[in-house]
């Protein structure tokens, strides 16, 4: 009677103890997985237990010691009770046996299967038990300062280095994690990363340079001007002084038409609009704000020596968050042709657009960000790859691309033929113009 109690006992215990271990790791991959913005958002509306979770996460480290020592406890226990169990029930073969066992119920019951369900499921488990594992916490108190003295002295020769809780790297994987589970669309993806590369953008690679503006002078006729608007369909224009070099102001279409129709001998100088003057190296963030608090559309930008670049408009900053903004006048020019299987004609430049390499990276799939490139208009690229002012047929290879001059007008490249190599992963240089 007394061993049928005895083993009663012992398998009762072992029980718990298996299920305290379940328990015990249910609860590390729990709080490991958890959404701490899931639990802020609940918290928000008056959920009390999302409160109690957000405490535990403040309180890491010491709750995640306190399950761990439970873990252990609650494991070693288990082997020590096994043991026992199997020497009354097989004599000498016992803990052999009671290893092979335990090992097998301890991974199955105690450890995989917890926590590959707390990993799908982990904030109703939380929401449930957090007052249970703030008890544990406080339990351990002691055992966990003598563990955090341990660690201090063994990491106190190591030193600290304080890095960024996530770059900007892992946070696009992130979106694109998300992206691929469903929970966002591929626009909405497309968005979120374009801000956050929005404020690592310089003027320099989204201005119109100054050799395609189309551009009015002070002296110009009105007549003259008038026929500018209606044959370039912009809303607005550059205004210059004797040469293009000396931009002092814009003029918007609409001021033009308006003051045209009551008396063509107005003078240009009652509709100019002063524009911002931004260096081509300034951040677009930067250059937006400064657009905003003078109120202007237009921002001048100049080089190093004060010579105008070219132009930047707000809409041009905006289409670096959500693409191409078409108005009802412009004329749609398709950037981009797939010629063939990794083979394409791409118009590199053109008097309304003037493409980037990011852009073309984007279109055709390859990580720009890997590809170590100065993101700028795809012919300037060109230009400084071969070296010399560019002919039909110049070609060039770089990483897995294979760039070939279709179309050069006025010393400028107008279209290239670029054909992706199959096998390359990424876009590196590798060979030679």
């Amino acid at each position: 009677m007394q061993n049928y109690s005895d083993l009663a006992f012992y398998t009762g215990a072992l029980l718990l103890c298996v299920v305290a271990s379940g328990f015990f790791s249910y609860s590390e991959t729990s709080l490991s997985s958890i959404s701490r913005i899931r639990m802020k958002n609940l918290a928000k509306s008056g959920d009390k237990n999302a409160e109690g979770v957000l405490g535990l996460l403040e309180n890491f480290d010491n709750v995640l010691s306190g399950i761990l020592i439970g873990n252990n406890i609650a494991n070693i226990t288990a082997s020590s009770i096994a043991t026992l169990l199997f020497l009354k029930l097989m004599g000498p073969a016992g803990p052999a046996v009671a290893t092979v066992f335990i090992t097998i119920v301890i991974l199955i019951f105690g450890e995989i299967s917890p926590k590959s369900v707390a990993k799908e499921r982990p904030e109703g488990f939380l929401l449930t038990f957090h007052p249970v594992l703030r008890a544990l916490a406080k339990i351990f108190r002691p055992l966990n300062l003598l563990f955090s003295s341990i660690k201090n002295w063994l990491t106190a020769g190591l030193g600290s280095s304080k890095a960024p809780a996530i770059t900007e790297d892992e946070l696009k994987v992130m979106v694109d994690e998300v992206e691929n589970e469903g929970t966002i669309s591929r626009d909405e993806s497309d968005l979120i990363k374009s801000a956050i590369e929005f404020s690592d953008i310089r003027v320099k690679e989204i201005l119109t340079p100054r050799v395609d503006l189309t551009s009015c002078s002070l002296n110009n006729s009105n007549a003259e001007i008038y026929r500018l608007f209606l044959n370039s369909n912009f809303s607005r224009m550059p205004v210059y002084d004797e040469e293009l070099s000396q931009i002092v102001g814009y003029i918007l279409a609409k001021d033009f038409y308006k003051a045209y129709a009551m008396g063509s001998r107005f003078r240009l100088k009652s509709i100019l609009k002063t524009p911002t003057y931004v260096h081509r190296s300034t951040k677009i963030p930067i250059v937006l704000k400064s657009m905003q608090k003078s109120k202007s559309q237009m921002a001048v930008v100049i080089d190093s020596y004060g010579s105008v670049a070219g132009i930047v408009t707000v809409e041009d900053i905006l289409e670096e968050l959500v693409g191409e903004i078409w108005d009802e006048d412009d004329n749609a020019v398709s950037v981009f042709h797939r010629l063939g299987k990794n083979r394409y004609l791409i118009n590199c430049d053109s008097s309304d657009r003037n493409p980037s390499l990011r852009d073309m990276f984007e279109y055709l799939e390859l990580d720009f960000d890997t590809a170590g490139l100065e993101n700028q208009p795809i012919s300037g690229w060109v230009l400084d790859t071969l070296g010399e002012i560019p002919k039909k047929g110049d070609c060039f290879n770089y990483g897995n691309l294979e760039v070939v001059v279709n179309q050069v007008i006025n010393n400028r490249v107008r279209n290239l033929i670029v054909t992706v190599k199959e096998n390359k992963k990424s876009a590196k240089k590798e060979g030679e113009v």
